[in-house]
């Protein structure tokens, strides 16, 4: 395949380099013969110099070569280094048998020098490229091995949101459809506490919230997220704030230094929020304690949930974060984890049992350059150092 148009300026020099020692192999011979020298039908300079000349036309077909291969243009210089230093390395390595045998002629002495450098500049090259081709094509071989990985998950995911469409929001649908029809059959007025408007309430709310976890999976699996520095005290009170809005009833505890900032995008709250609810709506709330604790450790912040709740079934512990079986609304806690991994984080079920449970996600704290866009994003006094 033809890498296309580029920097030609090392094919160029390599090219240049043969037809100059290539020229010098013809003109010296030539000029010896014309000049009676004895030296041009000596064995040692007929043997250099049949081995000269395939040295030198390699060196030319490489120079043609090189630009028009597979080869990207960014080895050049890797195979311009190992001709060079093959070239040098080996003529310095002759100059000095020729202290150690001398020859008695100038031209011989010349020759040998010509031999060395050709010879050494043609080892080179050839070294260079299929060393560079064996770099770039197992390269090549791992982004092979990652685009068909990633082809992989997206057929996966593709596959579970089919699922999901023609299951869960078909019947989430269904039910609404039913009592929407049902209410506007009726001869009666509408009574705001009917069970009816109570389902729809239920089923739209589902529906919204699987479809915001669909596209949060999509774009994680997509890859094309830019990550930034985002001010994890402020996601965690606004979360905890939610879950306090929608459950009264339910005491939560926040515990967070000020103006803590990880790398994020506007996804994470949604792995808070979803821990925080899956405490909830699987515990009772009437009793229901929540402790939401943050530490910063090794560049990292720890965010630990804790509730008193009754723990979490231990047939539901190998398979806690993969991904849900269709026909439980929402991707529970695979949405978290998959959020997680996408920010080089960890989470983990520290604890449970009969006296609650407990998670741990930690995320990369953002670095010192990008604490200025994070403030600017959610504005926290950094003097405030008081837990919440």
């Amino acid at each position: 395949m033809y890498r296309g148009r580029g920097d030609a300026t090392i094919p160029s020099a390599i090219y240049a380099g043969g037809i100059l020692l290539l020229s010098w192999s013809i003109v010296e011979p030539v000029a010896l013969l014309l000049t009676g020298s004895p030296d041009v039908f000596r064995h040692r300079y007929l043997i250099g110099y049949v081995t000269i000349v395939p040295a030198c036309l390699t060196l030319i077909w490489g120079g043609r070569w090189l630009p028009r291969s597979d080869i990207p243009a960014k080895y050049d210089a890797t195979i311009a280094m190992f001709s060079v230093a093959a070239g040098a390395g080996f003529l310095l390595f002759n100059l000095f048998l020729m202290l150690f045998f001398p020859t008695g002629s100038t031209w011989i002495v010349t020759n040998w020098v010509r031999w060395a450098l050709s010879l050494g500049l043609c080892v080179g090259f050839v070294i260079g490229t299929l060393y560079s081709r064996g770099l770039s094509g197992g390269i090549a071989a791992e982004r092979q091995s990652l685009r068909a990985e990633h082809m992989r998950k997206k057929r996966e995911l593709i596959h579970h949101m089919n699922s999901i469409l023609r299951h869960e929001v078909l019947n989430s649908a269904q039910v609404i459809q039913g009592n929407a029809e049902s209410l506007r059959q009726s001869d009666d007025a509408i009574d705001p506490s009917d069970e009816r408007i109570s389902r729809i309430y239920r089923q739209g709310t589902d529906l919204t919230e699987v479809t915001r976890e669909v596209r949060a999976l999509l774009n994680v699996v997509e890859g094309d997220r830019q990550l930034q520095p985002v001010n994890l005290t402020e996601t965690l009170r606004d979360e905890v704030e939610r879950i306090r809005l929608n459950h009264p009833d339910v005491d939560i505890d926040l515990s967070v230094p000020a103006g803590i900032v990880v790398e994020g995008d506007d996804l994470l709250g949604r792995v808070f929020g979803n821990l925080l609810r899956n405490a909830v709506e699987h515990n009772a709330p009437g009793s229901l304690r929540i402790a939401v604790e943050v530490e910063t450790v090794d560049e990292a912040a720890a965010v630990a949930i804790r509730d008193n709740g009754d723990g979490i079934p231990e047939r539901c512990l190998d398979t806690l974060f993969d991904r849900p079986q269709v026909g439980t609304h929402g991707l529970g806690l695979h949405i978290v984890r998959e959020l997680v991994n996408s920010y080089s984080g960890t989470v983990e079920l520290v604890d449970t049992g009969t006296g609650g449970t407990t998670f741990e996600v930690t995320v990369p704290l953002a670095r010192a350059r990008a604490a200025g866009p994070a403030e600017a994003k959610n504005p926290v006094d950094r003097a405030e150092t008081p837990e919440i």
